[in-house]
């Protein structure tokens, strides 16, 4: 019951992502087999392989040895993953959503959580290899017939599953051609192991032996030897010569006819099995080669008859080529070349009714909903208007977000060109390949003809709204802005769509709640980004549904509420490790936004250990601007909080590249700005900053925070701060005020509390500058407010320079009522104290630094340090001497002694930084 129970599980998850279960498993093929013992003995050597390739052309039993090898390692010692390729597994989510199922194979309770369909590729890698990772013993995941699917993404693929795959994993590859998966490195290092056909050909006693089980008396030792040496041991032609015998054929007349090539031989002898079939059965059999999955109701459709399953069981107990597809007989196919031969022979005895037959099976796929084989046989019916319904009725441009991008492709390379151009859904379908494979440019074009022939034909309601969805989709990909009318346009659109239509609705609320984001309009991002997620959640979409939290916490940062923030990245991240892996291109996002917000929180090293890994993983796979910026923008902080000013503005260059290379003009232009706010922070050379403020017209940038719609209204705030900041160091508080109030204006207008928080301090330098004392201590006081219970610390830190005046006459002056806002600012002076700001930039001490000061104030040594904080001596080596490059100092006892005169440690030795610092 419980294996029962494991296969039912098993099936549902096949039956939820479309997968075909069978295809995990090895075909049970019928006839007679000959135990391939001494190869079975040389595969054995897999286990202590990485790869293991078995290459010859069909015909040469590779399933059938595989086949024997797996059922030789039955048991629980080893995991044996089996998949069966075909042309559609060459689309990475499809073969994703198959290498799950496989891996799910198990004993009952082994099933892995099956990868999300929507799962972009390098994602569903680091999905697989975690699951992989948690498997205790040797795996081998087998792929057969590899040639069918295989391509240049396939390939990358593979071989990158191959390469960072755990060291208890070995993978076979069965396939007709010779696969490009890194085998001269695995050779090199004495990890691979190959199979030709010369391996797998049949030795003379092997043939014999297989001859010799039908009617063996009537070959003779030169017979034997003739068909050996005709066949050259192809073990495919041989089952064939054996068939042969047992239907009956004459062994002389047989012998003498053998000869030719080996597509000859096999016409021949599939035309010797066709003949000891009835006429009715061998009709049957023509027609029902067509498909690739049999099954009897298919039968009923193409024979015209109502026994399908009784003529599939009667095929299985003739010995025809047919092997069942699964255990119970609910579906089977016919051995490939049989299969091949008998389309070739329909396809030219009767065109017509070979077309005819592909016609009825395009309708009956399509009309259940199988897009893939409805497409295949619309293809092989020569029918482009046929096959044009079938992709238009599926969805057309709908196919790709589905997972089904390379049937699109295939399908739309069959149609002529006109006729893509003439039916706007197909060109859209075009448009939206174009875009996911990086031709903008040929995007663009495509979709301006579009749009324009769409409004000259006067397109319905439904087309337009389409329309505008891939429009917003190309939109996205060239980072261009919207405009507030714009985006309310899409909000009527809403209002005009199915409510059931769960796709086109959830991309027009992710659209509208990022957009608004982007725009700065916070107070209409977050409804339509929440319903966006109740769409995604509609569709089983949990990987879209992660974007939307992931922009949930990205709205409610930018609001002020931290702690918020923090606490939906924290439940996305569980979601994340759980389905997709701690290292997936999902958890690299997650991340950069988590690392910003600990940043914030001045848990500096924290951040820093986030971006070590995502940072350069989300350089190779695709981002977005907002995730980029974050990234690398917190990156360059933490080097600038460390004192290596030079190394962040390295880091800042190394985000302005990315943004040159993928055309990412707002990424771009918030690099070179984070560049300038850094350096105005600092005060390392504020000539330097003045030049970088020119060179990148930053009055220009500045401006657009007048207008209501300004094109990236995220570099707009950024430049009117950078440009505040720079008249208050050039000596021109007046002005600087100017910036600040458009910008506390338009905070307190849309609910920006993180950016009133910025201005706020800021506009309290400026006010001293002025010698306006009150209004500059109601504006820090404010800022202070919305701080003190969200974490916030680092705003004020790293405008120390601005800040820090105004921070001593709070502590020393002002009498405090409020006990937490009186630790708040006790501890950010403690934290300023620690920090001195220099001409050469040298930064605060970090928490690791800090945490050797106690122990090495008491006089230990450095192994006594290492007992004492749980760290290695070399690790306490490393942070002493950072800690005395930051203070100036050589030895130990000065570091002592500057370490009391800065106030950094009290008399008792205690680092004089709290846990707010």
């Amino acid at each position: 019951m419980e294996i029962e129970s494991s296969v039912i599980a098993q099936d549902s998850i096949a039956a939820a992502e479309g997968l075909i279960r069978a295809k995990v498993a090895p075909p049970v093929w019928l006839g007679d087999q000959i135990r391939r013992d001494l190869l079975l003995a040389r595969l054995d050597d897999a286990l202590a392989r990485r790869l293991t390739l078995i290459q010859a052309p069909a015909g040469y039993g590779k399933t059938i040895l595989l086949a024997q090898w797996r059922q030789r390692h039955a048991g629980p010692a080893v995991r044996i993953a089996w998949l069966t390729l075909e042309t559609d597994d060459a689309d990475l989510k499809r073969l994703a959503g198959y290498l799950s199922l496989a891996m799910s194979g198990g004993a009952p309770g082994e099933e892995a959580a099956p990868v999300p369909p929507d799962l972009p590729p390098r994602a569903a890698l680091s999905a697989i290899i975690n699951r992989l990772a948690s498997e205790p013993r040797p795996v081998v995941i087998v792929f057969d017939d590899f040639h069918r699917a295989d391509s240049p993404a396939l390939s990358d693929f593979i071989a990158t599953l191959i390469r960072l795959a755990p060291g208890n994993c070995h993978f076979i590859v069965a396939s007709r051609d010779h696969p490009a998966l890194g085998q001269s490195v695995l050779a090199a290092e004495e990890q691979l192991l190959e199979f030709t056909a010369e391996d797998l050909r049949f030795s003379a006693i092997e043939t014999g032996a297989l001859l010799a089980r039908h009617r063996a008396a009537a070959l003779d030792d030169g017979d034997l030897r003739r068909i050996f040496e005709r066949t050259e041991g192809w073990p495919i032609a041989l089952q064939l010569v054996a068939l042969s015998l047992k239907r009956g054929a004459d062994p002389g007349a047989l012998v003498a006819r053998f000869s030719g090539s080996g597509s000859e031989l096999a016409r021949y002898l599939s035309e010797q099995v066709l003949v000891a079939l009835p006429p009715d059965v061998q009709e049957a059999v023509v027609r029902t080669a067509l498909v690739d999955r049999l099954t009897g109701d298919i039968v009923n459709l193409l024979c015209e008859r109502e026994d399908g399953w009784l003529v599939l069981e009667r095929l299985e107990h003739q010995g025809i080529f047919l092997a069942p597809l699964s255990e119970g007989g609910a579906a089977y196919r016919y051995h490939q070349l049989f299969a091949e031969y008998l389309r070739e022979r329909l396809a030219r005895r009767d065109a017509a009714q070979y077309r005819a037959l592909q016609r009825t099976l395009a309708q009956w796929f399509a009309g259940r909903g199988q897009v893939t084989e409805a497409v295949n046989h619309a293809i092989q019916a020569d029918d482009p208007a046929l096959l044009a319904d079938v992709v238009e009725r599926a969805g057309a441009w709908r196919l790709i977000p589905q997972g089904l991008q390379a049937v699109a492709a295939r399908a739309l390379d069959a149609l002529p060109e006109e006729m893509v151009a003439a039916r706007p859904r197909l060109a859209l379908a075009r448009i939206y390949l174009a875009i996911k494979r990086g031709e903008l440019g040929a995007a663009r074009a495509d979709y301006d003809r579009v749009l324009a022939a769409a409004g000259e034909a006067q397109a319905d309601a439904d087309l337009r709204t389409e329309i505008n969805i891939v429009g917003d989709l190309l939109l996205d990909y060239e980072n261009a802005p919207l405009t507030l009318e714009d985006l309310l346009e899409r909000e009527t659109l809403l209002r005009n769509l199915p409510t059931n239509d769960h796709l086109l609705l959830a991309n027009i609320c992710e659209l509208l709640g990022a957009k608004y984001y982007e725009g700065g309009w916070l107070e209409r991002a977050m409804e339509p980004t929440l319903a966006a997620r109740e769409h995604y959640q509609a569709l089983g979409s949990l990987y879209s549904d992660l974007f939307t939290r992931f922009l949930e916490a990205r709205i409610r940062r930018a609001q002020g509420r931290a702690r918020d923030a923090a606490n939906i990245l924290a439940a996305a991240h569980r979601q994340i490790v759980d389905n997709f892996g701690e290292r997936s291109d999902l958890a690299a996002n997650c991340a950069a936004f988590e690392a910003e917000l600990l940043y914030e929180q001045d848990r500096v090293d924290e951040a820093a250990e986030l971006l070590a890994w995502s940072l350069p993983h989300m350089e190779q796979s695709d981002g977005w601007v907002d995730v980029y910026a974050a990234a690398y923008a917190t990156a360059a902080r933490i080097e600038a909080a460390r004192g290596a000013m030079e190394e962040a503005l390295a880091m800042l260059s190394r985000g302005w590249r990315l943004a040159r290379r993928r055309r990412l003009r707002q990424l771009e232009l918030l690099a070179r700005l984070c560049e300038l706010q850094l350096l105005l922070q600092s005060g390392v050379d504020d000539e330097r900053a003045r030049a970088l403020a020119d060179e990148i017209g930053l009055d220009a940038l500045a401006d657009d925070m007048r207008l209501e719609a300004a094109g990236y209204r995220q570099v707009a705030i950024a430049a009117a701060l950078c440009r505040a900041r720079l008249r208050l160091v050039e000596g021109e508080p007046e002005r600087a005020l100017d910036d600040l109030e458009l910008l506390r204006r338009w905070a307190s207008r849309h609910g920006i509390g993180r950016l009133l928080l910025e201005a706020n301090l800021l506009l309290a330098h400026a006010h001293v500058r002025l010698g306006d004392q009150a209004r500059a201590q109601a504006c820090f006081d404010s800022a202070v407010g919305m701080a003190m219970f969200q974490g916030i610390v680092r705003p004020f830190i790293d405008a120390q320079r601005f800040v820090e005046p105004l921070l001593k006459a709070c502590v020393h002056d002002a009498p405090q009522a409020d006990r937490f806002r009186d630790q708040f600012l006790k501890g950010l002076s403690r934290t300023f104290a620690a920090r001195p700001m220099d001409n050469a930039g040298q930064g605060f001490l970090s928490e690791a630094e800090l945490a050797v000061i106690e122990p090495l104030c008491r006089g230990l040594s450095n192994k006594e340090i290492a007992r004492a904080i749980g760290m290695s001596p070399d690790t306490v080596k490393y942070r002493l001497k950072a800690l005395f490059r930051k203070i100036g100092v050589h030895r130990r006892q000065d570091a002592v002694r500057v370490l009391h005169e800065r106030g950094l440690v009290a008399d008792d030795g205690v680092p004089g930084v709290d846990a707010a610092g």
